[in-house]
């Protein structure tokens, strides 16, 4: 190129509007000029070499073009997200779109043969992302031609092609003639993928290059200058016209995301119940770090740009984020899982995939294998809408369900074995615990000891501590720990403080079945008492005798009907008792844990407390620890067991409160339907220095068959030993 031709196309270049500076490496010589720029005949607006700003730009930026460092491909690195594809669409792209906008992208479908052209236009306000399949259903020239469409939310219709024909959702399509004729040809179809996200921009230099109402290159980048601030922390400073090289030729200062914001302006919020993660925020105390891999803007705090690229991602999923792990990703500043150990992270099972919604949620399957053990599969980082509440509100915390239905979509028998939801649902777990009286009412940040109780799987369950926990502990001379699908979870300890995380299992119970506990107990107690911290307190009321959960029985006797294995120092849990009736602790294949059971009071085996003729399987859980037959030899365990279950079908809960006693030996506190005091008093007297466990009882017996007597007292000198 000559000089005089070089200042032409350079007055020509000034003459189209004010330069700031013609900045490097699109600096103002001739070889650079020449890519972009002819005097005459120019295809494209502005003098360009290239018709179309994309293809203008992708003239360089393609391998083995100028710009071949970075090249880019229309067919393969556009992002296409996962939610609201069609069947057969897979989600792919690590940059950002330049085709698309608040109406969306339209796409051929490569088989077609008509030489129109479909555009979309509007603004899509819907609340899911979907698809639109528009298909020629008469061929023709537009306002001639008919077609129909579907979209992947079960919308659908058919017109007559033309112009700005609505579809729904604030979205219309224009047919634009192309020849030879006819110019819309039967069975041809074009795809229109809307998101719920985007907005025409609202800052002029932006908002006037935009080409058909879509983002094209020139949107976020002046090809010409690189004064303004990017976002990357590496970019060198502008020295003024002729520097920046490095800058990434920005429209407007983006050091914050403004750009992003601007765009994307239903994201920007600074709470995530607003149905999207928080932007423009510091980052928190608590369970939060500074990240170390991810940046933050020049004021320190998390925005667009801290998760996601713009172009040449590390995730190739269309979600642009700046790594391709997403659980790396969030963990760089939530600090709140236990990624190496926790269940939910470490499985290489592919059944931990999120199968799609199934109990309201339409969040579809997360099939990607790369998502196995990852935050993605129970989480949104920006929000999914609860069908339930009438797509009115996201569900809460950026999940893609709500509560226990979030759970209940892989713990259902599929994709994972265990069926809990068949624990709570079905009508013939008559007791469980109640996930589903209570909605809203759950907090993460909730005390110790919530003011309004109620029970949802993650009060029992931390998911991002949780771990598998593939044995049954037996008998042990220490309390069972909070350990397995227990760990991570928050507790009360037996002085009634709040502990974060428990120790131990039955500091878990005690944060609904302590102070919180209401009502009346199962069955009517000489001494009623619904606080299970207290009964297991060795130091409070209920000294005088307990099964040992928490701590030893300090007022013991020897206690010969223990079985094999067990021993009067040895600690029962909570799930020893209360458990699924189908379990592996049952010899079953259910589930393991209280979740619910044919039994009353979660129990895992039946405990009858009526009167009726003795069998084993009446007292099944109690001969889970004792033995029946020592309990039944008069020569051996206290004299007259077998007389009052044998003989006069009494249960075992007339006489012994399982969990214990404020006031006598042996669990002793009386079922008060059917014992009443005799001669004033309603006891079991053993002495604090009886060494053989002989007493006497103090009761007049009423039971439901009839038969009464009055033990006024009754003598009791058992045969079994004292050591």
């Amino acid at each position: 190129m000559t000089g005089r031709r070089f200042l032409a196309v350079a007055l020509a270049i000034a003459a189209a509007g004010p330069l700031a500076a013609l900045d490097p490496p699109h600096e103002l010589v001739p070889q650079v000029c020449d890519a972009c720029h002819i005097t005459h005949t120019a295809p494209g607006g502005a003098l360009t070499t290239v018709a179309g700003n994309f293809n203008l730009c992708a003239s360089c930026h393609v391998v083995g073009g100028q710009a071949s460092a970075f090249p880019f491909s229309a067919t393969d690195d556009p992002a296409l997200p996962g939610p609201g594809l069609p069947p057969g669409f897979t989600p792919i792209g690590d940059s950002h779109r330049w085709d698309s906008g608040s109406a969306g992208h339209t796409q051929a479908d490569p088989g077609n043969t008509s030489p129109g052209t479909v555009r979309s236009g509007g603004t899509f306000n819907g609340r899911f992302a979907k698809t639109y399949v528009v298909t020629i259903t008469g061929a023709g020239n537009a306002g001639v031609a008919t077609f129909s469409f579907t979209d992947t939310e079960g919308g659908s219709g058919a017109a007559t092609t033309g112009t700005d024909v609505p579809l729904n959702e604030g979205v219309s399509v224009t047919f634009t003639d192309g020849g030879p004729a006819p110019s819309f040809r039967l069975g041809d179809v074009w795809r229109i993928f809307v998101r719920t996200d985007l907005r025409e921009p609202t800052v002029p230099s932006m908002l006037a290059r935009l080409e058909d109402g879509k983002l094209m290159c020139s949107t976020c980048h002046n090809q010409h200058n690189q004064s303004k601030t990017p976002f990357d922390p590496f970019a060198p400073p502008y020295g003024g016209p002729g520097t920046g090289a490095g800058r990434h030729f920005q429209r407007i200062d983006n050091d914050a995301s403004q750009m992003c914001f601007d765009c994307h302006a239903q994201r920007v919020t600074t709470q995530s119940a607003d149905g999207s993660h928080p932007v423009a925020v510091p980052i928190p105390g608590g369970e939060y770090q500074a990240p170390t891999v991810v940046p933050l803007d020049v004021f320190g705090e998390v925005v667009c740009s801290t998760c996601h690229g713009v172009h040449y991602t590390a995730s190739d999923d269309g979600t642009l984020l700046r790594l391709a792990d997403p659980s790396s990703l969030c963990t760089d500043c939530h600090t709140l899982a236990d990624v190496a150990q926790a269940e939910h992270f470490v499985t290489t099972d592919p059944r931990t995939l999120w199968p799609g919604g199934q109990y309201g949620s339409t969040y579809p399957a997360v099939t990607a294998p790369a998502a196995t053990g990852t935050c993605v599969n129970c989480h949104r980082g920006h929000g999914w809408p609860d069908a339930d509440n009438g797509f009115v509100t996201d569900y809460p915390l950026l999940l893609v369900d709500r509560e226990e239905k979030q759970c209940f979509t892989c713990h259902d028998g599929s994709p994972v074995s265990a069926d809990i939801r068949f624990e709570f649902t079905s009508a013939s777990k008559i007791s469980s615990h109640p996930l589903t009286l209570a909605t809203d009412v759950h907090s993460p940040g909730e005390a110790a000891i919530p003011e309004a109780r109620h029970a949802e799987c993650a009060d029992c369950h931390d998911p991002h501590q949780a771990q598998t926990r593939v044995d049954l502990p037996g008998p042990s001379t220490s309390p069972r720990p909070a350990s397995g699908p227990l760990a991570g979870v928050r507790g009360v300890d037996l002085a009634g403080n709040a502990v974060d995380p428990a120790s131990f299992e039955y500091e878990l119970c005690f944060r609904c079945h302590s102070t919180t506990a209401t009502g009346s107990p199962p069955t009517p107690r000489q001494f009623p008492e619904t606080d299970l911290r207290l009964e297991f307190n060795p130091s409070g009321d209920f000294r005088k005798s307990f099964h040992s959960v928490a701590a030893d029985n300090t007022g013991s006797h020897p206690v010969p009907s223990l079985r094999a294995g067990w021993s009067t120092n040895s600690k029962t849990a909570c799930t020893t008792c209360h458990n699924n009736d189908s379990g592996p602790a049952d010899g079953g294949v259910g589930p393991n844990g209280p979740h619910g059971s044919t039994q009353p009071s979660i129990l895992e085996k039946r405990f009858a407390t009526d009167q009726g003729n003795y069998s084993q399987a009446r007292y099944a859980l109690c001969f889970e620890c004792h033995d029946p037959a020592v309990i039944l030899d008069n020569n051996v365990s206290f004299e007259e067991h077998d007389k009052h279950v044998l003989s006069e079908d009494m249960s075992c809960n007339y006489c012994h409160d399982p969990h214990g006693s404020s006031s006598q030996r042996f669990l002793i506190n009386f079922d008060t339907t059917v014992a009443f005091p005799s001669g004033g008093r309603l006891e079991f007297e053993a002495p604090e220095d009886s060494s053989d466990g002989s007493g006497r009882c103090w009761v007049d017996c009423h039971l439901p068959n009839g038969s009464s007597r009055d033990h006024n007292p009754e003598n009791y000198n058992p045969n079994y030993p004292t050591n």
